[in-house]
């Protein structure tokens, strides 16, 4: 019986999620077929064994070294800044261990939302009007120099968060520019590196579910039809007041074009194992908002469900990122 290591935890602002995703995951868990091991990433950056995910205090400590004796696939569920940027691939890929996930190239690339955004633009991907910030390579100058082109150039509303972090954590809307270095230095707290991209006027938003390796399964498209205008960290993990439908109400010519459009980026990318693939609808125009290489397992996370529409059940959605791993 193959020992699969569940990570989960982990020293970013998103260890709350990813314990989530993970309490999940144990539930919906095929033990008859596989074993699985609890590993849990303490926020002072030390790898653990716990035998139950209630009770963390009890644990082991486990040494990178020995992972590779200790177990066969690595299935994480860390969400956010490094866990789901490359960091935990490198070490999987140094100590040549199987793990269900996407690559080190394509995660960094898709984590870090400025320079996938650039990425995008290379290849013509429809997408929002966009600057970004970079602190540790900009002076004070040149930094206000890009706060004032922003200005100039970016229409309100606008979007101001990290470029390296997920679950909305740490982005303000705005809707003068007056807001706009407040919402800097907010953004600026989760990372060295700030997006600011213009906002669309009450968007649909479109979700696309993709699994698999060379041969892909992808979902319909689901909508998220929020509360309100922005779909913030307590909507999407604690509130549970955003409205989903499954498929999303699509013409004909739209679902086809999403449904490539979001191949097309996942191949782009060079994603495998699994992924979400993020749209807006405005104005009759489609944009690629972001691909998120590590979505979330929670109860209301959109990843599984779109699966299970497909007729998958939580289990064999399970079995089959285990059987991507590589």
């Amino acid at each position: 019986m193959k020992r699969i290591w569940l990570f989960f935890g982990w020293i970013s602002n998103e260890s709350e999620v990813s314990l989530s995703s993970a309490k999940n995951i144990i539930k919906h868990f095929d033990y008859k077929k596989y074993q699985l091991i609890l590993i849990y990433r303490h926020k002072n950056g030390l790898f653990y064994i716990v035998k139950d995910i209630n009770t963390l205090h009890k644990k082991k400590l486990l040494h990178i070294s020995d992972f590779k004796k200790t177990f066969d696939i690595a299935f994480p569920i860390t969400h956010g800044k490094y866990g789901e940027d490359w960091s935990l691939q490198g070490i999987f890929s140094t100590q040549k261990i199987k793990y269900c996930w996407c690559h080190v190239l394509s995660s960094a690339l898709c984590m870090d939302k400025s320079l996938f955004k650039h990425f995008l633009s290379w290849h013509t991907i429809p997408q929002t009007k966009f600057m970004d910030i970079d602190f540790q390579l900009m002076n004070d100058i040149w930094i206000t120099l890009k706060v004032q082109e922003a200005k100039k150039n970016l229409s309100l509303p606008l979007y101001v968060k990290p470029a390296n972090s997920w679950s909305s954590v740490g982005i303000s809307k705005i809707s003068t520019y007056n807001q706009l270095n407040a919402a800097i230095k907010e953004a600026n707290k989760h990372d060295s590196k700030i997006l600011i991209e213009e906002w669309l006027i009450s968007p649909r938003e479109i979700e696309i579910a993709i699994l698999g390796n060379k041969e892909l399964k992808i979902s319909e498209p689901g909508e998220l039809v929020l509360a309100k205008d922005f779909y913030d960290y307590d909507d999407k993990y604690k509130n549970n007041t955003t409205m989903v439908h499954i498929p999303a109400k699509l013409s004909a010519k739209n679902k086809k074009y999403i449904i490539a459009l979001a191949q097309k980026t996942y191949k782009l990318c060079d994603c495998s194992g699994f992924a979400r693939i993020d749209f807006f609808i405005a104005n009759n125009t489609i944009y690629l908002n972001e691909i998120n290489t590590l979505p979330g397992f929670t109860d209301i996370s959109m990843f599984p469900m779109l699966m299970m529409h497909q007729g998958m059940t939580y289990k064999k959605l399970i079995n089959t990122i285990i059987s991507l791993a590589y």
